[in-house]
């Protein structure tokens, strides 16, 4: 593609994607395949990499991990083939989500290092932000001891401090907020920061996100009615999400885990149906990651 205007709007739609990873959900997949329509009509670009690679989670979010995995490779090759270096960390991020599919969740966490390292060197704070937000998160669900994962966190939540990202840090402060809990210890709090907490309250992803880390945290504390209450909030958002990433994973064991007790309890059939789904999404990862997921599917077997 040499067309100036087609680049500008390409370079448009990227920016659209990331914002709408964290904002607007349902609208992602119309810019996703606007830009692999436009770089399969008009020819690649620099930001085709990204293109492919939110379309490889899309496709691994309808249920095709392999065949998702594929597209996150073509992102990968076309990043070096076409050295695009303005989306690379973006691309390094999202596509890193998805090996986790495929290959030993802490196999991959020195990527979003590499992403973080790269997106900076060009200016791209954005896509060097997701990439510590993905490292923290993965890390935490990944089961990384709590005294090296707070070492990872420490610097990234002061970079986005320092540059006033009050977005991202609305994410990370939820696992913040559980690790100091899990401590013992008294940070002070990502939510103490201006525009955080009105940020946390008005978007009901981040809301959706914050219920299942407080049910989380009262599951592990065997908090029963609490932990309920977190629950029922949790599956009232019934947010979709068309993007596939391993955060999702913890969101369906969790939930599984969770709904699987309050059946036990109630004996409500609306939580046995739960975990059903919980359990079956578990053991389709596991038929192409046993590494990652098939502990898991023993534990909700059991």
């Amino acid at each position: 593609m040499d067309e100036p205007n087609k680049i500008m709007a390409m370079k448009f739609y990227a920016r659209l994607e990331i914002s709408f990873h964290m904002t607007k959900v349902e609208a992602q997949p119309i810019v996703t395949m606007k830009i692999v329509q436009l770089s399969i009509t008009r020819g690649m670009n620099p930001v085709s990499p990204l293109g492919f690679t939110y379309f490889g989670m899309l496709l691994a979010r309808l249920g095709d991990i392999r065949e998702g995995c594929r597209y996150v490779r073509i992102g990968r090759q076309l990043l070096d083939r076409i050295g695009s270096k303005e989306v690379a960390g973006e691309v390094i991020a999202l596509g890193t989500q998805i090996m986790c599919f495929v290959e030993p969740v802490q196999a991959t966490l020195e990527a979003y290092v590499q992403g973080h390292t790269t997106a900076m060197s060009v200016g791209d704070t954005p896509g060097a932000f997701l990439n510590s937000v993905f490292y923290v998160a993965t890390s935490f669900w990944a089961g990384t001891k709590l005294s090296v994962w707070r070492e990872r966190y420490a610097p990234a939540r002061r970079l986005m401090e320092e540059h006033g990202h009050i977005n991202f840090l609305s994410h990370i402060s939820q696992w913040e907020k559980n690790v100091s809990l899990l401590t013992g210890t008294g940070d002070s709090p990502v939510s103490e920061i201006e525009g955080v907490k009105n940020i946390q309250e008005g978007n009901p992803h981040i809301s959706y996100t914050q219920a299942l880390q407080d049910m989380y945290i009262k599951f592990l504390f065997r908090e029963y009615e609490e932990m309920k209450v977190f629950a029922e909030k949790y599956y009232d958002f019934d947010l979709h999400a068309w993007n596939l990433t391993f955060i999702h994973t913890a969101h369906t064991f969790y939930g599984g885990l969770v709904s699987s007790w309050v059946y036990r309890q109630s004996k409500d059939p609306k939580w046995a149906d739960r975990a059903r789904k919980a359990k079956s999404a578990i053991k389709k990862w596991a038929d192409c990651n046993e590494w990652n997921f098939q502990n898991k599917l023993y534990l909700m077997e059991a």
